[in-house]
């Protein structure tokens, strides 16, 4: 089959890698792959390894220019996929890059990453909102819901990448798609493992973007109200594409016993996942979580806040923990710092549930849903 992936860009950083993880899968299953992306600064050492991989890649070029750029990419794309002729387009993409794939002509397949509202909420944070606040808020999200709604609408078939999202889409948008798991740990990240030093600190990791919705404030309020009870417990937060008015804020409450790492190489990401002893996540956003997996791979539990598929990716009391309050979610730190069999056990668990969700076993998927949606 001759797969054309749409991603918005060609990096490895947070969820940009999901689509580059899927493409590499459909070629190691000796499909056809093409990756689309805008080119950026960091694209080109991307480009490389998946073409190492048996993955085609075209960066696209266009002005630096805020929405012309977005408009000129969408029409190269729509000339690159008439000169390629895919069986299928799959989009991980906005709507600009998407309209090029639509324009094309070609079947085209969205995943549906969920929908992320309260951008104006973020923006002002951690100002109370006012009644403006308030107003501006809920408009906005009706316009991202709108935008949604109309890039859904015009895709030909949906595939969302939790049940938590296709219930989402169901409520939000009255459509209805299949769930496919996303993978879990690249393999290149399990490959460069390192002997981790032994220390007497009790360590916690949380991997995101830097964004006031992932609720890494939540964390390091956490962790200074455990200091008193728990004074060799540490946080590092490693994270990228960080908001700099949200970073500073964080870096203005936060303890000595918390780190703040930002843009790390992935020798250091893995580095951090083997020396850590728990992966904790606060995002209010959190429709699949593919730090939760990595972290899985490396044998660690993770103690979740009950946000979006929480449940789903984590068995509570068995792969890990989910909380519902920051009060909950300290005695969850407790109970595991004082029982090192019980952190053990979930981490081991988490480990075996990790296995599962392979992207080699996402691609099965979604080549399946492709066959069967080819020719309908």
């Amino acid at each position: 089959m001759k797969i054309a992936v749409i991603s918005e860009a060609a990096q490895t950083n947070s969820g940009s890698r999901a689509p580059i993880e899927l493409s590499k899968a459909f070629a190691k299953l000796d499909h056809e792959v093409i990756f689309y992306a805008r080119a950026q600064l960091s694209s080109k050492i991307t480009k490389i390894e998946m073409e190492n991989m048996r993955v085609k890649v075209k960066l696209i070029k266009s002005p630096e220019i805020f929405f012309i750029r977005q408009i000129v990419a969408g029409l190269k794309l729509r000339k690159l996929l008439k000169e390629y002729k895919p069986d299928i387009i799959s989009s991980h993409t906005r709507l600009p890059l998407f309209l090029g794939g639509k324009l094309s002509g070609f079947k085209i397949v969205s995943t549906y990453h969920g929908t992320q509202q309260d951008v104006w909420l973020d923006r002002i944070f951690p100002r109370t909102p006012g009644i403006l606040d308030k107003i501006a808020n809920d408009s906005l999200n009706l316009f991202i819901k709108s935008v949604m709604w109309f890039q859904l609408a015009l895709s030909d078939r949906i595939i969302t990448l939790s049940r938590y999202c296709s219930c989402e889409l169901s409520t939000l948008y009255g459509m209805k798609a299949p769930f496919v798991f996303w993978g879990g740990t690249p393999p290149h990240l399990l490959n460069i493992r390192q002997k981790s030093k032994k220390s007497n600190l009790f360590s916690l990791l949380s991997v995101s973007r830097i964004t006031p919705y992932k609720g890494f404030h939540v964390l390091i309020e956490a962790v200074k109200e455990l200091e008193r009870k728990c004074p060799n417990l540490k946080l590092t937060l490693i994270g990228s594409h960080p908001d700099k008015k949200y970073l500073s804020y964080l870096k203005e409450i936060k303890p000595n016993n918390v780190e703040i790492i930002v843009n790390s190489t992935d020798s250091i990401l893995a580095n951090h996942y083997q020396k850590t002893d728990i992966y904790v996540t606060c995002d209010k956003f959190l429709f699949f979580g593919m730090p939760i997996f990595e972290a899985a791979s490396f044998a660690k539990p993770t103690i979740a806040f009950n946000f979006a598929s929480a449940k789903e990716i984590i068995q509570n009391n068995k792969t890990g923990i989910v909380v519902s309050s920051k009060e909950e979610f300290k005695n969850a730190v407790i109970k595991l710092m004082k029982n090192e069999k019980e952190k053990l056990r979930l981490g081991k668990n988490a480990r075996e549930f990790n296995k599962k969700y392979t992207w080699e076993n996402t691609a099965r998927f979604y080549i399946k849903l492709f066959g069967k949606w080819q020719n309908h």
